[in-house]
């Protein structure tokens, strides 16, 4: 049959044989004789049958079309003529009669590592290349038979294997035991895996003989034609004698080239998975034998697919549950329901990015007359944040209960988390006291967003100088300064996080305090409503784009009566006595809650 035989550039090595009908050379993926080479046009050249002849028409190409040397527009073609495309050379190879002569695969590259050609049979005429020809095409039956018994053995072998593991590593193990036995001239097989750099590594192997040595030496012929080519690959013998040229090399009818070592890739679903290797002693590889690697490997690749994303989808499955528990968990660790207070109302909106977050919140009654609120968002994402957040939330319970200011508590919790040795973990977080007799709130702000009073229809920032501190967990023997201010029938105070704040739209602006500010201005009803006013305004600014942040909201509200608890369990702790002589004005807008420093 006439064939097209590369001999340079990137599908050197390759035959395409040759039918009726066209054949389109060039870059084009859906061309019949595709060529990776940007020099080459998209569609290049064209070869069609003329007769009993060929011929080779150019297609309007940039780099142009040249036959034995001369650039042609369209021309015959003959036997051993050699067409010239950018840097390919291709051999024409049309023989008088190619009856029973052995067929290469065209995905098979034959190498000799010390004078590399490409062989090929001998296809000139002679007296006896008929009965050459008809003892050819026995042997190539009787070839193709042993071939398909080989390959239905292998593939059970490898289906068998697949059939009893999940585990990439065990099943690898597996095929390499199942070519021993598919190759009896195999001295040694190992299957070579990418790591996470991307390099070819060794990951099973096995030898015929236990006295062989431990190490496996593949070589780099071998990686390259396999992984960067991705087709089998048989080399010949080191000792093998060089040939004086390195063009190709004739051989006789029914004699085919024969190696020690062959390799064949990994590949499946658009992955590559590694190589197959085996080596043998003395040239006793066929093409046959990579034929059958490579149909191997082909199997074995998409076995190992399959282990893999199972394996993967198994690790996603266990990921996603322990996630469901940890947001089970860090659920529970957030107050179960708003404090009831006869005279105050509460609004809370809790909304991690992700399925576990870093923001928190809680209520703790320090005595009776003082409940406490803080909010905090701890630095980082996911599990760790969630980790601190769960130690710092406990160790803000437990001291509450003996410590009489925030900035007190706030001072005895900083120094707890730093001897937990969380190396870069801190938290930002507003801490305040309310004292339901006095209607006076004690603040002290660690890092954390400004907390907004809403009074007689304005917004004013609650903060103080002193009051604002470093976060927690950065800094030791850390003193947490504290003010207070006086509230009254009718105030709201907002705290949040913020998720709240730096929300942005499609265009990249953020939600920002402004904004806030506003929406808190216009809001009506209590504290519960007006924290769905300001949810309902942030879907409005964002849109369709993905939270990226964690978003926690509280809001309490001043009533008209004089608070006081609903229940009354906590035992009673001596008072907050306030240590807070001076105050200042916190807006610029000239009116403004009265606010104390502490000193």
């Amino acid at each position: 049959m006439a064939s097209l035989l590369f001999q340079a550039g990137p599908n050197a090595g390759r035959r395409y044989k040759l039918g009726d009908g066209d054949y389109i050379i060039g870059r084009r993926s859906d061309c019949q004789i595709f060529v990776p080479d940007m020099r080459v046009s998209r569609q290049h050249a064209r070869v069609v049958r003329d007769g009993n002849g060929w011929i080779i028409e150019d297609l309007g190409s940039n780099n142009g079309t040249f036959v034995n040397g001369k650039q042609v527009q369209s021309g015959a073609i003959s036997h051993r003529d050699e067409i010239t495309i950018a840097n390919n050379k291709i051999r024409v190879d049309i023989p008088e009669s190619t009856k029973g002569l052995p067929s290469y695969d065209a995905n098979v590259t034959i190498v000799d590592l010390r004078n590399p050609k490409v062989f090929v049979s001998n296809e000139d005429s002679s007296d006896s290349s008929f009965l050459n020809a008809s003892l050819a095409g026995v042997q190539d039956s009787q070839r193709e038979l042993r071939l398909i018994e080989r390959k239905l053995d292998a593939l059970t072998s490898v289906l068998q294997s697949a059939a009893t593991t999940t585990d990439p590593l065990v099943l690898l193990d597996k095929i390499v035991e199942a070519l021993l036995e598919v190759f009896p001239d195999a001295a040694s097989v190992g299957v070579l895996v990418q790591d996470e750099s991307g390099e070819l590594k060794v990951q099973t192997k096995r030898h015929r003989k236990k006295s062989a040595g431990a190490d496996m030496r593949v070589p780099g012929t071998i990686i390259r034609h396999v992984v960067q080519d991705r087709r089998g690959i048989l080399l010949q013998e080191d000792d093998v004698e060089p040939q004086t040229h390195t063009h190709d090399v004739a051989m006789p009818v029914g004699l085919e080239p024969s190696g020690s070592r062959m390799g064949a890739p990994l590949q499946s679903h658009g992955e590559n998975y590694g190589a197959i290797y085996v080596e043998g002693q003395g040239q006793k590889f066929k093409q046959e034998d990579v034929d059958l690697l490579t149909s191997i490997a082909a199997q074995a690749a998409l076995v190992m697919h399959s282990a893999r994303q199972q394996q993967r989808a198994a690790v996603q499955e266990r990921l996603e549950r322990d996630l469901r528990v940890a947001r089970q968990i860090q659920r529970s660790l957030l107050p179960a329901a708003e404090p009831e207070v006869l005279g105050m109302e509460f609004g809370v909106h809790y909304e991690p990015a992700y399925q576990i977050g870093g923001d928190f919140y809680d209520f703790t009654w320090h005595d009776k007359d003082h409940l406490g609120m803080v909010i905090g968002d701890v630095s980082g994402k996911a599990i760790s944040a969630a980790l601190y957040m769960a130690s710092l939330t406990s160790q803000l319970r437990s001291r509450a209960a003996i410590a009489k200011t925030p900035g007190k508590l706030l001072s005895k919790v900083n120094e707890s988390m730093l001897q937990m040795g969380d190396d870069g973990m801190f938290a930002t977080l507003a801490y305040l006291i309310y004292d339901l007799e006095t209607r006076t709130l004690v603040f002290t702000n660690a890092g954390h967003m400004t907390p907004l009073l809403r009074r007689d229809g304005r917004v004013y920032p609650i903060q103080a100088e002193q009051a604002h501190c470093t976060p927690i967990g950065i800094m030791e023997g850390m003193e947490f300064g504290e003010a207070r201010i006086q509230l009254h029938s009718g105030d709201l105070i907002l705290l949040t996080t913020d998720g709240v704040h730096e929300a942005r739209d499609p265009s990249g602006n953020e939600y920002g305090i402004k904004r806030l500010s506003r929406r808190v201005r216009s809001a009506r009803g209590n504290a519960s409503e007006v924290v769905k006013a300001i949810l309902q305004d942030l879907d409005s600014f964002v849109g369709n784009g993905p939270q990226t942040d964690d978003i926690t909201i509280v809001a309490m509200g001043i009533g008209r009566r004089r608070a006081r608890r609903r229940t009354e369990t906590m035992p009673g702790l001596p008072a907050l006595e306030p240590d807070i002589t001076t105050g200042r004005p916190i807006t610029e807008t000239g009116e403004s809650p009265a606010v104390d420093e502490g000193e």
